[in-house]
């Protein structure tokens, strides 16, 4: 296979990562129902968790890792996925999964955003234009919230599992200095679903609401959600960044909400009003601006 025909591929798997990634919170939204948000993490991550590590298992064996690399990695642990998923899970709960797509999408904002703060680098007029326009999106979404459903409290959990996301991502570039980033995704999951199966042991009287979260329908979205969109998802988005880099492939990611919205509507049945659109809009150009991908016009001296 040659050069072009491999970017190609890698770049087809970037596409479906955004589909993937879109849907899911749909697909934890509906679970919702017959899951408490204690329960469906720990499900969800424990199958996708013993998914990756099997990948990682055949793809690259036992892999030595070292003490620093382990640090790192149960730093992903921790705010990437353990606490990530607590208040992702509560959040779409509480909230509408419109709001929570939009609200996630701000993902690549805050990123820039901590960066500048903690590891000083250059904040340009481009990266405060998107800072304002992410902040006004997300304004839009919780001070519009005509969407049935959705609540103030649900739209700050999500925010919250959006923080602690980036926050663990900073931790990536040093875990996979030494580390392929599958064994990291494989290791890191294990870890976080470990940590959430013992939580929801001690807190969890029930694990389901009905007879009907073991139905096949409902079987067939959490095996969906757990294999395919977080499992498979990370190990596409991998061989995505490895194939056309990270920068490359963070523009796919801008996607993720407009696949997410309109499909909230269609399987959930949720109405779309003009402040989603709106608060999408300023969201995803916030994103364009802070990533550098359009520029502010300069004006001679």
């Amino acid at each position: 296979m040659d050069e072009t025909e491999e970017r190609h591929r890698a770049l087809s798997a970037l596409v479906l990562v955004v589909f993937l990634w879109g849907v899911n919170s749909i697909s934890i939204k509906y679970l919702t129902q017959f899951f408490p948000p204690l329960a469906l993490a720990p499900i969800r991550l424990s199958l996708a968790a013993v998914f990756l590590l099997l990948i990682a298992f055949f793809r690259h064996g036992c892999h030595k890792v070292t003490r620093k690399a382990w640090l790192s990695i149960t730093g992903i642990a921790v705010l990437s996925i353990f606490l990530h998923q607590i208040a992702l899970t509560f959040g779409i709960k509480a909230t509408s999964a419109t709001h929570s797509v939009i609200i996630l999408g701000s993902s690549p904002l805050f990123t820039i955003l901590l960066a500048n703060v903690f590891f000083k680098e250059a904040f340009t007029l481009e990266k405060c234009m998107g800072i304002v326009l992410g902040m006004g999106g997300l304004f839009a979404i919780v001070c519009g919230r005509t969407q049935g459903g959705a609540t103030f409290e649900g739209d700050l959990l999500v925010f919250v599992a959006m923080i602690t996301f980036v926050c663990g991502s900073f931790f990536v570039k040093q875990a996979t200095i030494t580390v392929p980033p599958l064994v990291v995704t494989a290791y890191s999951h294990c870890l976080g679903a470990a940590g959430l199966m013992l939580l929801g042991l001690t807190v969890n009287p029930v694990w389901t609401y009905s007879p009907e979260s073991l139905s096949v329908k409902t079987l067939a979205v959490l095996l969906f959600s757990s294999f395919i969109s977080t499992a498979i998802g990370a190990v596409l988005w991998n061989m995505g960044i490895q194939k056309v880099g990270a920068t490359t492939a963070s523009l796919f990611q801008n996607a993720s909400p407009i696949i997410g919205v309109f499909a909230s509507a269609f399987f959930l049945g949720e109405q779309i009003s003009w402040q989603h659109l709106a608060a999408l809009s300023l969201v995803l150009l916030g994103v364009v601006f802070g990533a550098g991908m359009l520029k502010l016009p300069v004006r001679s001296a």
